[in-house]
């Protein structure tokens, strides 16, 4: 009888560990674009990557080179996971992004205008939620 408690409180120990050593993996569920676009993004062909919070974002290049720019919504579609903002650099550069998320807002394309010209395309995956390199 002492040998089965033994063993039983062993099996327990044992399932407790297990347990332990188990990680359980959130899925990112944003119930608007303005809260798709929080996180970190890495550019599919290398570089920059984005990190984006819910007013900042920064951009930082494969050299290390890092650009902090604030940034406006200036219009969002939740029916086409579309928004449109303007962001503006420390020497006050500003560059409009239209951003097109995929359905499930892990990945997007974003179309960058200056001065109302399309200057260039992109594309990004959801990395994670930080919002500092």
């Amino acid at each position: 009888m002492r040998r089965n408690k033994v063993f039983m409180y062993m099996l327990v120990l044992f399932g407790l560990i297990l347990l332990g050593g188990c990680t359980v993996t959130v899925e990112r569920e944003p119930e608007t674009v303005e809260e798709a676009l929080v996180g970190h993004w890495v550019n599919t062909m290398g570089s920059p990557d984005y990190y984006f919070t819910e007013t900042e974002l920064i951009e930082m290049d494969d050299e290390g080179t890092k650009i902090e720019m604030t940034y406006v919504v200036v219009e969002s579609n939740e029916d086409d996971n579309t928004i449109t903002i303007q962001t503006t650099d420390s020497k006050g550069g500003e560059e409009d992004k239209k951003i097109e998320f995929s359905d499930d807002r892990e990945t997007m394309k974003e179309t960058s205008y200056i001065l109302g010209v399309e200057s260039g395309t992109e594309d990004f995956t959801y990395v994670d939620s930080k919002t500092k390199p």
